[in-house]
């Protein structure tokens, strides 16, 4: 235990009581823990239900969200707090284990690791659970956007007025077109950002975990299937690795995404594992039954 205590930095937050419809989650306290010093921190999401997708009649929503279906953790688990950056995956590449990848001239450091492939993220993640010793992976798309709702209502923007959209991710908006002048349809607020920003430079949401509106897309462990839904019966949470599994989901938007019906915490995309400029990820893992440990 001391050991561990150790390479454990624990910081506790306390949490307001959230409600996601139809269900109610418990209060709790929130914990951000790191395994070691150039490991990912983590944060305890606490058990609960939700409202999985979109209604029909929700703007942006495509056929393959299909219907709202109640999921259910029974267990808390842990979300990094930030999308995995440059400096970590350099750490790995020290080790021989991940390949070097190009930023393409956005920069490097704090900022998120991008063009890196869904098999990229796998090589990481076994690197992560040999220092480590736990079973670190990617999340499920379920864990991801339970945490992403964090207790909101469903909605576009992840439940935030869009002209506040620039305090809580880094979106195409005003600053970006002013930079790029692509002449796109942008996001109305300027947060003086053009591209790729260090990860943690917005407000968090209700749990604690930063960036999940923007900055980069972020690879989840599932596969891309149309039917999905109707054939995910166990409805607890777990990944959906049935399917085209040549294909992976991904989760958002991303500093080059700028219609609202895209920043919906329900949107997901597909893509054939490869690599892209604003494509990241972040991990997750599953806790000891023991949650004193954290």
């Amino acid at each position: 235990m001391a050991k561990k205590m150790e390479f454990l930095v624990l910081i506790t937050i306390v949490t307001a009581i959230f409600s996601i419809q139809p269900a109610i989650a418990e209060q709790k306290q929130r914990t951000v823990f790191q395994d070691c010093e150039f490991c990912p921190s983590m944060v305890v999401i606490p058990k609960g239900n939700y409202g999985f997708g979109s209604p029909p009649n929700e703007f942006g929503s495509p056929y393959n969200e299909g219907y709202i279906l109640e999921i259910v953790f029974e267990e808390s688990f842990g979300m990094g707090q930030f999308e995995v950056t440059f400096n970590q995956w350099a750490v790995c590449v020290a080790d021989g284990i991940c390949r070097p990848v190009d930023d393409e001239g956005y920069g490097r450091g704090e900022q998120p690791v991008i063009n890196v492939s869904w098999a990229d993220t796998q090589s990481y993640i076994q690197w992560l659970r040999t220092i480590t010793g736990k079973a670190y992976r990617l999340p499920s798309e379920a864990e991801w956007e339970y945490t992403a709702q964090s207790g909101k209502e469903r909605a576009i923007l992840f439940g935030i007025p869009s002209a506040k959209t620039c305090e809580y991710g880094n979106v195409y908006d005003e600053s970006a077109e002013q930079e790029y002048e692509f002449g796109w349809r942008k996001l109305p607020c300027h947060d003086g950002a053009a591209s790729l920003v260090d990860v943690g430079s917005y407000k968090p949401n209700e749990f604690g975990v930063f960036d999940m509106l923007g900055n980069v897309w972020e690879w989840v462990e599932d596969c891309l299937n149309p039917n999905w839904r109707h054939s995910r019966i166990s409805l607890n949470g777990q990944p959906f690795t049935d399917g085209d599994c040549d294909q992976r989901a991904y989760r958002g938007g991303s500093w080059l995404t700028n219609q609202p019906y895209y920043l919906r915490t329900a949107q997901r995309y597909k893509f054939y594992g490869t690599k892209h400029i604003d494509l990241g990820f972040r991990v997750a893992l599953s806790l000891e039954t023991d949650s004193s440990a954290y």
